[in-house]
């Protein structure tokens, strides 16, 4: 079962979708929705999606067979894996089928994010598809997608890697462990790790990321519209952090 108990304000709401598959609101603002779903092929083995406005649906494990039927009685299809992601053009009828005995997807809505125009031929985006970029600290990424409403991207964290700690001016931020064991600080208590259906980070609040282990870490991030300058640093006195 998950654990319920690591959410920074609320415990996601948990519904079942079946015996054993679940859905988790992890997030459910104006600027953001973040929904965790972790499905089981004997137990869901297709499932329908049909939303108001563009969604971005990320394969987290898995492998699933993906149909969106348009207005017109259009029908495309292509097959999603892991670490894939493709937006869900809003008022289309979505039908996935699991190629996998289990599938954990993360669907997510940004405030105005239209991707109408670019979503005709249900274009993936991965680290594939991709050019990354080093960023701060050392950072990889591959920024799978970019607009007014926020950003969507995978993170590669190096292994022994300690973030200084800041806060993002205006921007909430959800972020997702793809592998590893990622841990957060806030510089009040000891680290924690990030759960396993990700975590959510408001603006304003302190956060650093640290990966203890001998093996990279990859986290998918996302992030709401930002100032040029939303990121802070925050100073702090020297001392070991505990994990």
């Amino acid at each position: 079962m998950v654990n319920l108990s690591d959410q920074n304000t609320h415990d996601p709401i948990n519904y079942s979708l079946g015996d054993s598959s679940k859905r988790l609101i992890i997030h459910q603002q104006d600027d953001l929705f973040v929904a965790h779903e972790h499905l089981f092929q004997n137990d869901t083995p297709t499932r329908f999606y049909h939303h108001e406005t563009d969604t971005f649906l990320f394969i987290a494990k898995g492998e699933l067979y993906l149909q969106q039927k348009m207005r017109q009685n259009n029908e495309q299809e292509t097959v999603l894996k892991q670490h894939q992601g493709v937006w869900l053009t809003a008022q289309t009828i979505n039908s996935i089928t699991l190629l996998t005995p289990t599938v954990e997807l993360c669907l997510i809505r940004l405030k105005n994010a239209n991707q109408s125009e670019l979503n005709s031929s249900l274009k993936k985006v991965s680290s594939g598809t991709v050019d990354s970029t080093l960023g701060r600290s050392k950072i990889k990424t591959w920024p799978l997608w970019q607009g007014e409403a926020g950003h969507i991207a995978l993170e590669l964290y190096p292994p022994q890697f300690k973030e200084p700690l800041y806060y993002q001016k205006t921007a909430t931020q959800y972020l997702l462990p793809l592998n590893g064991t990622p841990f957060i600080s806030n510089n009040k208590k000891a680290s924690k790790a990030c759960p396993n259906y990700g975590k959510v980070i408001a603006k304003k609040e302190p956060r650093a990321v640290f990966n203890p282990s001998n093996e990279s870490v990859t986290m998918l991030s996302v992030m709401t519209t930002q100032n040029i300058k939303g990121r802070i640093l925050l100073l702090t006195k020297p001392a070991s952090d505990t994990l």
